[in-house]
């Protein structure tokens, strides 16, 4: 991350990325559009900031908008994203650390009625084609960054991200993934399954209508309350993560928001912290304590 010139210590391009990231085209870009096509934005974000940060909160963006299903398993609920979400972080992780940064695009993360895309700037680098590529074999365009990467846990290692995510889908039953170069980018998707899906939730109320332990507000009524209180979009995402997940039935603390964002204990606290001053969590007596759950009615 650092340069040694005589004595002195300097830092290096990968150290500006991870801390102020002074490019302006190290952005990710973020889009849920109507239908297949780009014609109609639904909701888009621009991340920038930290690198690191823009893979958490693109991935964030990605999990919002793709739908989630319940599964009973003897007495107990399981809560499934239609698609891996680790194929999901491994796809945006990838865009973000093997971009060229001399290109000055962005890296696009686009969510489509049919498929997830997320494309990055600079085709795959040192003579790597994609048949290679997907068996595993990699050349890193960006050392720096991804030992720094690898040290977060962000990546596991190099070269492995493609065949993670073909392995992931096909777990979930789902078509091959698909990788392509074009023009001086690259491209990876990931295929929904739109008309199963669809048949699931409609098929099966009890897992969208009939819950009557889900809070009955929306999120936004939430949301315009977090804007009020000063709230920052970051931390307004990570709520909506926490609203997802909770219901009246099951009371949640810091721990809870510590699983459900897999971030730090002081982070969780953080969130924890932004929805009392926005007053739209209440304590829960009875249930242990720094139990909380959404209020229920917004005066």
């Amino acid at each position: 991350m650092l340069c040694r010139v005589g004595r002195k210590l300097y830092p290096t391009h990968a150290f500006d990325l991870l801390t102020d990231n002074r490019n302006k085209a190290a952005k990710v870009q973020c889009a849920l559009f109507k239908g297949t096509s780009r014609d109609l934005f639904i909701d888009r974000k621009e991340f920038d900031g930290p690198i690191y940060e823009q893979v958490d909160e693109a991935y964030h963006f990605v999990l919002r908008h793709i739908d989630m299903g319940a599964e009973i398993k003897g007495v107990y609920r399981k809560d499934e994203y239609e698609l891996p979400i680790s194929a999901i972080r491994e796809m945006v992780a990838n865009a973000v650390l093997h971009r060229s940064y001399l290109d000055r695009s962005c890296v696009q993360v686009c969510v489509f009625d049919d498929r997830v895309e997320v494309i990055s700037p600079g085709m795959l680098y040192g003579g790597i084609d994609i048949e290679t590529a997907k068996v595993g074999k990699s050349t890193c365009r960006n050392e720096a960054v991804a030992e720094a990467f690898h040290y977060m846990h962000i990546v596991e290692a190099w070269g492995t991200g493609l065949p993670r995510i073909i392995n992931k889908c096909k777990l979930y039953g789902l078509r091959t993934p698909l990788f392509e170069e074009f023009g001086d980018g690259f491209k990876v998707t990931i295929f929904r399954k739109v008309s199963n899906e669809s048949e699931k939730v409609s098929n099966e109320p009890e897992k969208v209508s009939n819950e009557p332990e889900k809070v009955s507000n929306t999120f936004e009524i939430y949301k315009a309350l977090l804007i009020k209180a000063g709230i920052t979009d970051k931390f307004i995402a990570n709520i909506n993560v926490v609203y997802d997940k909770c219901n009246i039935a099951e009371p949640f603390g810091q721990s809870n928001v510590q699983r459900w964002l897999d971030c730090s204990k002081s982070k969780a606290t953080n969130v924890m912290n932004a929805m009392k001053k926005a007053e739209i969590i209440c304590k829960v007596k009875g249930a242990g304590a720094g139990k909380y759950k959404f209020v229920e009615k917004i005066n």
